[in-house]
C-alpha cells in the first residue's frame, strides 16, 4: 500500500511540474492568432510569437541540459554525480530506517524525487537571480540609449558593465550581432537561455524597434518602470504571506519530525505505526491528510495576486 502511496504521490508532483511549465507562455501564444511571420522585416506588422516559444521535444531536452550545465556552474558532471550519489545513499538509508520495503524500488523514487526537487531548486534560484538582475540590465541599456548610443553597442555596454549571468549573455548577444548576425537568430537563441515572459518582451521591443523603428527610449524606460514594480509587487506579496507560509511548513513538519524523533524514545510505538499491519492505517491517515492539508495550503497560497 506505501508503495502505491509514494508512486501517486511521484506521478503527481510529475504531473505539477509538466503542466505548470506549460502555462507560463499561453498569453504570448493567444497573441499569435493572428496574421503569421517569421520575421519583422516583412511588411506585416503580426509576429509570430512561436519563434521564440515553440520547440520539438529534442529541442526542449537539450536547451534544459544544457541550461542546467550552466546552472550548476564549474564541473557540472563532477556535481551531478556527487548529488546523485547522495540521493542513492540517502534512499537506502530511509528505506531501511523508516520504510524497509523493496530496497531498489524505495530508493528509485527517492532518487526521482530529489532530482526533481533539486532541478525545480535550480530553476527558482536562477529566475530569482534573473528578476534581480535584469531591471539593472534595463536600466544600463536605457542609459546608454539616451546616451546616443546604438542598439547594438548599448547591449554590449550591458555586457562589459553588469556581472551575473543576465550580463554574460547580454556581452554574448553583442559579440554575434557585431560578428554580423542576424537580430532574430541571436534574440532567438537568448531566448534558449533565459526562457522568462519578461526577456520575450524584451526581445520582442528590441526586434520591432530595430526594424520598424520608433521610440526605444521611451519604450525601454517604460519597460523598465514596469520590471520594478513588478518587482516591487513580487516582493510586497511574499511578505504580505510570509507569516502563513511559514506556519503551513511548520505545521506539516511536525509529524514527519515526531516519527523521526519516536523511533528512540518509543521503539516499539514506532515499530507498530510504520511496520505492524494493525497500525499502518495510522501511518496512511497521517499522509493522507498530510498531501491534503498541504496542497489546499498550495493551492491557496497560488492564488495570491
Amino acid at each position: 500500500m506505501i508503495y502505491l502511496l509514494l508512486v501517486g504521490v511521484g506521478i503527481i508532483l510529475l504531473l505539477v511540474g509538466i503542466f505548470s511549465g506549460r502555462k507560463k507562455h499561453n498569453y504570448l501564444e493567444a497573441y499569435n492568432k493572428t496574421v503569421r511571420v517569421y520575421s519583422l522585416a516583412n511588411d506585416d506588422q503580426a509576429v509570430d510569437f512561436s519563434t521564440l516559444t515553440e520547440r520539438t521535444f529534442r529541442q526542449r531536452v537539450e536547451i534544459k541540459l544544457h541550461n542546467l550545465g550552466k546552472q550548476l556552474g564549474k564541473f557540472p558532471l563532477l556535481k551531478a554525480a556527487g548529488f546523485l550519489a547522495l540521493l542513492v545513499f540517502a534512499g537506502m538509508e530511509i528505506n531501511a530506517r523508516f520504510i524497509r520495503g523493496n530496497e531498489y524500488v524505495v530508493t528509485t523514487l527517492i532518487v526521482l524525487l530529489g532530482l526533481h526537487l533539486g532541478h525545480n531548486w535550480l530553476q527558482k534560484r536562477e529566475q530569482k537571480q534573473f528578476e534581480e538582475a535584469f531591471p539593472d540590465a534595463l536600466n544600463i541599456l536605457t542609459s546608454a540609449v539616451s546616451a546616443g548610443e546604438s542598439i547594438m553597442h548599448a547591449i554590449m555596454y550591458v555586457g562589459k558593465t553588469l556581472d551575473g549571468d543576465v550580463g554574460a549573455e547580454f556581452k554574448v548577444m553583442g559579440d554575434r550581432l557585431q560578428m554580423g548576425d542576424t537580430p532574430d537568430e541571436v534574440f532567438k537563441k537568448s531566448c534558449l537561455r533565459f526562457p522568462y515572459p519578461s526577456f520575450h518582451f524584451f526581445v520582442i521591443t528590441l526586434r520591432a524597434n530595430m526594424h520598424r523603428g520608433g521610440q526605444l527610449k521611451e519604450v525601454m524606460t517604460r519597460l523598465n518602470r514596469l520590471m520594478f514594480d513588478a518587482r516591487a509587487i513580487e516582493k510586497k506579496k511574499y511578505a504580505l504571506t510570509s507569516e502563513a507560509r511559514m506556519s503551513a511548513k511548520i505545521v506539516a513538519s511536525i509529524p514527519f519530525i515526531f516519527l523521526f524523533i519516536m523511533q528512540y524514545i518509543s521503539a516499539e510505538n514506532y515499530e507498530y505505526v510504520m511496520f505492524n499491519d494493525a497500525g499502518r492505517p495510522i501511518l496512511y491517515y497521517m499522509l493522507i491528510s498530510e498531501f491534503i492539508g498541504i496542497s489546499i495550503v498550495w493551492g491557496l497560497m497560488k492564488r495570491v495576486r
